[in-house]
């Protein structure tokens, strides 16, 4: 599938490592390319783990990384210039956009008459769209597209702050059987599994830890891995030793490539306050592995189906997450059969489909 005429495309990321919002923005890079596209990438930071496709243009190795008006111009600067150079056409901003006279500044200066699409890949709105002021609400409604991750925060951006233009387009997963899954995953033991950034305040993993505390699963001799970094990972270390789980919560570091500890797990679960279009789940399943989720805002309920792929419960009840998390080790028949409509359940969600809406959207 390929465009009968190249545009230059640019991808504006913060970063493009340790997270999902990251990797998205990654993906659609090849994506785009493999459609047709010239495609350029910038990242704000240094941090550039995962893959991409296209020219890169890294402003953490050049400028320095804080928040220093200085290092703010000169960034403002030099996007600018590179857009211009590459002749851009569209940019596609994946940003978190908290400052008002930042965006003012990226709008009107650095994006000039570019044509701009904003993504907004989180129930928390206010991190992509900062303020509902007039002049904010002039720069969005300028824009060529919102793009959301999921119909819920279609519907948020529309109802708050009253823009037109907002079109859902699900983040897309890697055919699984694509997916890198040709190293081991520890074989010593039976585990469950969280994946993801260690931040309490949204991914809630106090409430994580003590389901498990209070389910049955280390009585069952299943322990729960946690993979990932973030600010809390020591307060949650320090809570597994209070509640003298140690040997039964294991903590590993951020990994690039979890999908063989994902493909082995029992299953996986997510706890989130709120989410976006959590990829974590997607990513399970392409693996083969039910997910067990909290029915948070947004995304979990628009790729789980309760007891067909997975279970989902009501969103912070640690009862609920307790008796969810028991039911698959008990119930194997339940647990089966969201085994085996696993694969088939993300159909909608796959490379080739979320192509074909990226090409209808932009020919």
């Amino acid at each position: 599938m390929q465009l009968t005429s190249q545009k230059n495309i640019c991808i504006i990321a913060s970063s493009l490592g340790g997270g999902g919002a990251e990797r998205v923005a990654a993906q659609q890079s090849k994506l785009l390319q493999d459609i047709g596209f010239n495609v350029y990438v910038i990242t704000i930071l240094n941090s550039v783990t995962y893959p991409i496709s296209g020219e890169l243009l890294n402003l953490g190795l050049e400028i320095d990384e804080n928040d220093s008006i200085k290092a703010k111009i000169i960034r403002h600067f030099k996007i600018r210039k590179f857009l211009n150079s590459k002749n851009i056409d569209l940019v596609i901003d994946h940003r978190i956009r908290s400052s008002v006279l930042n965006e003012l500044l990226y709008s009107y200066f650095t994006y000039s008459k570019k044509m701009v699409m904003y993504y907004v890949h989180s129930y928390k709105v206010e991190n992509y769209i900062p303020s509902n002021n007039i002049l904010l609400r002039r720069v969005f409604k300028r824009a060529q597209k919102i793009i959301t991750v999921s119909k819920a925060i279609e519907k948020r951006v529309k109802n708050t702050f009253g823009l037109e233009s907002v079109q859902t387009i699900y983040n897309p997963i890697e055919q699984y059987t694509s997916l890198p899954l040709n190293e081991r995953a520890p074989s010593k033991y039976e585990y469950v599994l969280f994946y993801g950034r260690l931040v309490d305040e949204v991914k809630n993993l106090k409430l994580l830890i003590n389901s498990y505390h209070k389910s049955i699963l280390s009585k069952r001799k299943i322990k729960l891995l946690i993979i990932g970094s973030g600010k809390d990972k020591d307060m949650l270390v320090e809570m597994v030793e209070r509640l003298n789980l140690s040997e039964m919560i294991l903590f590993k570091p951020f990994m690039t490539n979890p999908f063989p500890i994902v493909k082995e797990a029992k299953y996986t679960l997510l706890t989130s306050k709120y989410e976006g279009f959590p990829m974590t789940i997607l990513e399970s399943l392409a693996c083969g592995t039910p997910v067990i989720s909290v029915n948070c805002k947004s995304g979990p309920n628009e790729i789980i189906t309760n007891k067909f792929n997975g279970l989902l419960v009501e969103n912070n009840n640690l009862e609920a997450l307790v008796e969810a998390m028991n039911s698959f080790v008990l119930n194997s028949e339940l647990y089966e059969k969201c085994k085996l409509n696993t694969k088939a359940s993300i159909s909608q969600f796959t490379m080739d489909v979320i192509a074909k809406q990226w090409y209808n959207l932009l020919k």
